[in-house]
């Protein structure tokens, strides 16, 4: 029921005063559509809206409000207030935050379907982009050049494209991976494999309705600016036809990952080897090495995946590397290895990164070779040169354990690198030593972000007079070219500021989203640039103390933190500060559990911070995650534990 009343002292001002039942609360709901369910209830206190008349629909009165306060800033000093009586009592406080942001965010929504955003790449950055900007409002499109979504995890005969193996598997346990609002099923095994990955992906995108908004098999080829400056131009290649269109997008975002681009090195004379020489990238078999006689050069997580295969079937198999690596293995002491990291721990390393640079490099040394001295089941033979690895602050380890065994029964050679090649099918190593009748060389050295399809990203050598490597891309906080930094973002080069798995795709795409549509910020061009500068310094240092360094790695200590806040986890409050000590006193349960306990992706859905939508499973599957693995890996099931 609706009735007006003339207020006493204004003669244009006047109550609303609207009484609401049960059955009129669910019906304001359904009509309004503006606040998610059970909020009604909440609804209360100083509204600002136009005159109205006595024979106005309470439907129709909520909109004139949502409608007043996001144009009318005038209309509150003017007096207008709406009163509400519900079947819960009369509420008469000012109006709560939450009503505000839940009218905020219908403005937002109705404006933000008309941005039209182009995203790259259907991984699991890709397609929790395309899950994340729906759910925002925005018009979106996702191109892929597979049939399928899952990136480099759907496997793909195409040997010019990365792909998982058969035989991958992930380096982290599915207890740390997943997203954020969509946890990995307990069906899949501790460590998921590359079909279990696909798989999931697959669920999560069918889930979220999102294989509409993909166009599969539709390879970009070239992104530009329109004519006029004033937006994206997107040329799609369709795979197998080869037919080619031109599409508009007011936005576009980056997501083909930083492992396309093969890194190929060069070596004297390498022209004159009559042998093959072939990139892990183009590796599929081993039966394409039967009975020949193999140099594999690099020392990675792909030469331990690789090896032990082509070893099956090659007459003689070789390992050419400089430097050592460090032992990891997926399982310590009977627990996934992963789970050492808690978030506690991590902002302890991130703080000691950012205060005490040179003990935190030191410490970290001292414990990757403490770390690698567990995992060695054997011996390992100094000849080997595997225990002389690069800090782990610069390089990031790989798993190699495979590799051992077939060092030490002499199936696996090991060799220093390679000095150049001499002809024929001889190549001759940094120690002297020549190997003939070499028949092929896999070079397991890694890859980088392609950027031919973004020709508009500027590049520059780090003001730095002893840099030698090569020219960085300018991008603020490696994802924004400060230029465009209202309508593009690149999800493909930021190597060294991960979460685990996928939560931090999702944490990301959150942060541009929220920057997007107004929720959150990003500092004035000059700013940035001057960020692009400082930054570049700091990898130009870093390069000094290990020339093969990743130019794509940031400061976890300053692009963590900046991440979060923009995206708008609310992961402060399992600090030091005043919102931490609140939450510690409020649920110390939950405080201790988050901060020490498993690193799942599901906590940073938890905190309602009005930024970014909670998952309301989340408190629920914290608990239950950790609860399964105290219960697996406690040493009470022996079977898990040695899984």
């Amino acid at each position: 029921m609706l009735a007006l009343r003339r207020r006493a002292k204004s003669g244009r001002s006047y109550y609303a005063t609207v009484t609401l039942t049960a059955v009129d609360a669910v019906q304001l709901e359904q009509e309004v559509g503006l606040c998610p369910p059970g909020t009604v209830k909440k609804i209360q206190g100083t509204y600002k809206f136009a005159p109205m008349t006595p024979d106005l629909h309470v439907g129709e009165l909520l909109y004139i409000l949502s409608d007043s306060w996001a144009e009318h800033s005038d209309i509150l000093h003017r007096g207008y207030m709406v009163e509400f009586e519900t079947a819960w009592g009369k509420i008469l406080s000012p109006i709560v935050q939450y009503e505000n942001e839940c009218v905020k965010e219908a403005r937002r929504k109705d404006k933000m379907k008309h941005v039209s955003v182009a995203i790259i790449g259907a991984g699991p950055t890709g397609i929790s982009m395309l899950k994340q900007l729906l759910q925002d409002g925005f018009s979106a499109t996702l191109f892929e050049r597979r049939s399928s979504v899952g990136g480099l995890w759907a496997y793909d005969a195409n040997n010019g494209w990365t792909t998982a193996l058969a035989s991958t598997s992930a380096n982290i346990s599915k207890y740390t991976c997943g997203f954020t609002d969509f946890p990995i099923p307990d069906k899949y095994p501790v460590y998921l494999s590359a079909a279990n990955f696909q798989e999931f992906m697959q669920s999560y995108a069918e889930h979220f309705k999102l294989t509409e908004h993909i166009s599969f098999n539709s390879s970009v080829q070239v992104v530009n600016r329109n004519s006029d400056d004033s937006g994206w131009v997107v040329q799609v290649e369709k795979v197998g036809t080869g037919e080619t269109e031109s599409r508009p997008f007011d936005k576009v975002v980056f997501c083909h990952g930083y492992q396309t681009q093969r890194v190929m090195p060069t070596f004297p004379g390498q022209d004159k080897f009559e042998g093959e020489i072939i990139h892990s990238q183009q590796y599929r078999s081993p039966e394409a090495f039967r009975g020949k006689t193999v140099v594999i050069l690099g020392l990675s997580t792909t030469t331990g995946e690789i090896t032990p295969q082509v070893i099956s079937t090659a007459k003689k198999v070789y390992v050419s590397h400089r430097s050592g690596q460090m032992m990891v293995k997926r399982m310590r002491k009977g627990r996934p290895t992963d789970l050492l990291i808690s978030w506690r721990r991590r902002q302890i390393t991130q703080w000691m990164a950012r205060n005490v640079p040179n003990f935190y490099r030191y410490l970290a040394g001292w414990g990757a070779r403490l770390l690698s001295s567990q995992f060695s089941d054997v011996k390992l033979d100094p000849e080997w040169r595997i225990q002389s690895f690069r800090n782990p602050t610069l390089r990031l380890p790989g798993l190699i354990q495979d590799i051992v065994p077939h060092l030490q029964d002499g199936s696996l050679t090991s060799l220093h690198g390679i000095k150049g090649f001499l002809g024929g099918r001889s190549i001759e190593f940094d120690d002297g030593t020549v190997v003939d009748d070499v028949d092929s060389v896999i070079l397991t050295t890694g890859y980088r972000a392609d950027f031919s399809v973004a020709p508009f990203i500027e590049k520059s050598m780090p003001k730095s007079p002893s840099y030698q490597g090569p020219a960085i891309q300018r991008l603020y906080m490696n994802v924004f070219p400060p230029k465009y930094a209202d309508s593009c973002a690149v999800l493909c080069y930021s190597a060294y500021g991960k979460n685990n798995g996928f939560s931090f795709s999702d944490v990301m795409n959150m942060a541009i989203s929220n920057i997007w549509r107004g929720v959150s910020k990003l500092p004035p061009y000059e700013e940035m640039e001057k960020w692009v500068d400082e930054h570049q310094k700091w990898v130009a240092a870093n390069w000094a103390r290990e020339p093969h360094l990743d130019v794509s790695m940031v400061k976890q200590y300053e692009f963590q933190p900046w991440m979060h806040e923009q995206a708008g986890t609310g992961m402060e409050n399992l600090g030091w500060g005043w919102a931490g000590w609140k939450f510690w006193w409020k649920d110390k349960e939950m405080y201790n559990l988050m901060n020490h306990g498993v690193e799942t992706a599901h906590m940073f859905r938890y905190f309602e911070t009005g930024k970014r939508k909670t998952w309301e499973g989340a408190r629920d599957e914290i608990i239950r995650q950790n609860r399964i693995v105290e219960e697996s890996f406690s040493g009470k099931n022996k079977k898990l534990r040695e899984e």
